[in-house]
């Protein structure tokens, strides 16, 4: 009888029983669990090419799962409060994608923060929808971007009455999570479907006292399994408050997934899920104490850093995990240079005013004390505390992004074309500092952390110029853009002033 405990890991299990039979393998992969790859083995891969399998004997078929991955995929939606979970093996992104196209029609509204991941527009492009901006809140005294308020939600919804999906992040890259239980409301009043990018969450529901979406009653909601429970690269899933919310989405799954789906990425899924389901609440409380301790010792050194009660009084909450280092007089990327040269350590993301660390299990073997002083022996008297109203104002958004008294009155940034329509039409070059009033033909990103800094249909403004210009200034390529220095910048023809 199959083992329905979270204790059971029905994948790797019926994975190590077929290895136990040595069959000799007449498929693909070719390698053959590595005697056909030997430069890969002789290289150091030989443990992972032995599990690097496919859909034979009892293995199951991620497209049609009857058997180990259907009961992985039921544990998992157990253990995350779902009805239904499936496994992703193109990461929270392909997950966004296909969960777009199953559920909105063309030219129906999508409700998105300024702060959604790339994929999010990547999916509007694909599925003909309108997206609609909400701005963010900022923290009072160092300017950073937060997440989005229900008020600011509330007033989006009241002027776009006709929207189909509230999309948001949460918690952001920088660990700032949004008030989900108030924002569930408000969709269901406004008969709204409610989804959370929450790729950088999988591990809030084991602190206890986190806001995460299975307890709010999102609809859908995305857990990066590399980023935030330990699987391996781009392991995710994909879950859903009821089983039939979204009936096209297995179609759509099929579609924008490889029908080669890699073992090793699934396998782990199924392990991450044991060992959060087993250890998560102590492995992630010590994690939560060791930061804790690191942030403590980080601000006895004189670091500025974004502050859990801080970001608390604006009515969000903070990843107590994620460290956010805020640098006023900027220097971020060249202090990140020097703690990985000088002190062999590699922060997540560095910007000219901000560092990010993100901690975890991982770390709860390294004295954090001692990690602290390190980092601060290699920052200069110049990232260390210049007295009060010291603002590290960030750099990735231009000012009209973030929350004011008049954002309820208009949208943040109006489309003037969907971006699905722009990308289709005719379009040219023209140099960035001519751009101001086009229309935008292309994605460009900043990453890390992935954000659009503009999208297919966009209006430009002077200020995403200035931006622009000061990123570029700084030596950052742009993802998306056909000339990634972003000297040149495509934008549509016909279209805008001249």
């Amino acid at each position: 009888m199959p083992d329905f405990s979270q204790r059971a890991a029905p994948l790797y299990r019926a994975a190590r029983i077929y290895l136990q039979h040595k069959y000799i393998p007449l498929h693909v992969p070719l390698h053959g669990r590595g005697a056909g790859a030997l430069h890969l083995g002789s290289s150091g891969l030989a443990p992972l090419l032995r599990w690097d399998l496919t859909e034979v004997g009892n293995l199951d078929d991620l497209h049609l799962p009857a058997g180990p991955l259907y009961r992985a995929q039921l544990l998992a939606a157990r253990l995350f409060g779902a009805s239904r979970t499936f496994f992703l093996v193109n990461g929270v992104s392909g997950g966004l994608l296909a969960l777009l196209l199953a559920v909105v029609r063309p030219g129906e509204k999508v409700l998105i923060s300024r702060l959604s991941h790339k994929a999010v527009l990547h999916g509007l492009m694909l599925c003909g929808a309108v997206p609609v901006y909400l701005p963010v809140e900022r923290e009072p005294q160092s300017g950073f971007p937060l997440n989005v308020a229900p008020d600011t939600v509330e007033a989006a919804l009241r002027r776009h009455p006709d929207a189909r999906l509230l999309l948001l992040t949460s918690p952001t890259y920088w660990g700032v999570t949004a008030d989900l239980q108030k924002l569930t409301r408000l969709a269901r009043r406004h008969g709204v479907l409610f989804a959370v990018d929450e790729a950088h969450g999988g591990h809030l529901p084991f602190y206890g006292d986190m806001p995460h979406s299975a307890s709010a009653g999102a609809d859908f909601w995305l857990h990066s399994g590399h980023k935030s429970l330990g699987a391996l690269t781009p392991g995710a899933f994909l879950h859903l408050a009821s089983a039939h919310g979204a009936p096209r989405l297995p179609f759509w799954l099929q579609a924008l997934q490889t029908s080669s789906p890699p073992y090793p990425v699934m396998i782990s899924l199924d392990l991450a899920r044991r060992q959060a389901a087993l250890e998560g609440k102590s492995l992630f409380r010590q994690a939560r104490r060791w930061t804790r301790s690191l942030r403590r010792a980080l601000q006895h050194e004189g670091l500025t850093l974004l502050m859990e009660e801080r970001v608390k009084a604006a009515g969000f909450a903070l990843d107590p995990c994620r460290v956010t280092l805020l640098l006023p007089r900027g220097g971020g990327i060249e202090l990140a240079k020097g703690l990985a040269r000088n002190c062999r350590l590699q922060v997540e993301m560095a910007a000219e005013n901000c560092l990010l660390a993100v901690c975890g299990p991982a770390q709860l073997t390294l004295p954090p004390r001692p990690l602290a002083w390190v980092m601060s022996r290699a920052a200069s008297p110049k990232f260390r505390k210049s007295g009060k109203g010291a603002a590290a104002l960030p750099e990735l958004l231009p000012p009209f992004c973030f929350a004011r008294p008049d954002a309820a009155a208009k949208d943040l940034l109006p489309f003037p074309l969907p971006p699905q329509a722009a990308a289709a039409l005719p379009a040219h070059f023209r140099p960035l500092q001519r751009c101001v009033g086009q229309i935008c033909a292309e994605m460009v990103v900043a990453s890390p952390p992935g954000i659009p800094l503009l999208a297919p249909g966009e209006s430009i403004s002077g200020e995403m110029i200035d931006v622009l210009l000061r990123l570029r200034s700084r030596g950052c390529r742009f993802q998306g853009a056909a000339d990634p220095t972003l000297h040149r910048l495509k934008v549509l023809k016909n279209f805008g002033t001249q």
